[in-house]
């Protein structure tokens, strides 16, 4: 056999991936199904995340490990909604009246990642790490490998009316939620073979809503859920894809960090069951379709 051909039919070798989705404080479920993942060996040789998954996946590209972990769960845990959303009425009502972009500044936050994240740059973590933005202008999705960590994340989790855009070159960015929920198709791009996917669920998929907030939150959980079903379809073929079963919970605000310690017990306890599978039962299909009670964000920040 030539060697050129010899070459080619070889097996690729193993990356895992985590891919971690957005969700703002359910975020803290993500903790919870890291710590299972980890205790069970396995480990990414990549990670791709949004939004508040790219918080947590940036932590764990510098900190790849249980203790790291468990001190990303202390974080999640001493949380405080004014940490992040801090309510002004001068400044609400300036981004009311179109004065500014926002009505949330993003001092509290950029503080937090300045504070926590164990590197400066996103090419210096030890695990790489890929952080999903999205381009205002195009409303495409931007992956950002490298350059400054905490402006990245700023710009990942810079949901669109609530926190200013983040200029990165010539590009102005908001949450990457809003191209790509769940960056499945970023993880196989980067040339992994096996896809750990870190969902955060939604409940207002199976519930009657009347109001306006409830029906238009509704409506975006069925367009996420419907594109990680065809992500997870379309790209079943290129790579072993795992969803992680999500879970059971009370009405949480996405701007409510109070029920932190919960939601990461909770994850951590039905990853493990899941992982606890043989081998032949770990199938997406298999996974629970349970879901957390997501409450308007209105509720906590308006």
């Amino acid at each position: 056999m030539r060697p050129e051909l010899r070459q080619e039919s070889q097996t690729p070798p193993r990356r895992v991936a985590f891919v971690l989705s957005g969700g703002g404080s359910l975020g803290a479920i993500q903790v919870g199904m890291l710590q299972a993942l980890l205790e069970e060996g396995i480990k990414p040789d990549l990670l791709v995340g949004t939004s508040a998954g790219a918080v947590n996946a940036a932590w764990v590209a510098g900190l790849p490990h249980c203790d790291g972990v468990k001190d990303l769960a202390g974080i999640w845990c001493g949380l405080r909604r004014q940490d992040i959303f801090p309510l002004s009425p001068w400044a609400g009502a300036r981004g009311l009246i179109g004065r500014t972009n926002h009505m949330i500044p993003n001092e509290g936050l950029r503080a937090l990642l300045d504070r926590h994240i164990p590197y400066q740059r996103l090419e210096d973590a030890e695990v790489p790490i890929h952080i999903v933005a999205t381009d205002l202008k195009t409303g495409h999705a931007v992956i950002l490998s490298s350059g400054p960590a905490v402006p990245a994340l700023l710009a990942s989790t810079a949901i669109p009316g609530v926190f200013p855009p983040v200029t990165i070159g010539r590009r102005e960015l908001v949450d990457g939620g809003v191209a790509d929920m769940t960056p499945i198709a970023a993880a196989i791009a980067q040339g992994a073979t096996h896809v750990y996917v870190l969902p955060i669920g939604y409940s207002w998929l199976r519930q009657e809503r009347t109001n306006a907030i409830g029906m238009a939150m509704q409506a975006l959980a069925r367009v996420v859920e419907q594109r990680l079903h065809v992500e997870v379809a379309a790209f079943g073929h290129s790579a072993d894809i795992r969803l992680l079963p999500t879970i059971d919970g009370p009405a949480v605000s996405p701007a409510d960090f109070s029920r932190s310690p919960e939601l990461i017990s909770r994850a951590y306890r039905a990853t493990k069951r899941y992982l606890s599978k043989p081998p032949a039962e770990l199938k997406e299909s298999e996974a629970p379709r349970r879901v957390v009670e997501l409450a308007p964000l209105s509720a906590q920040v308006a």
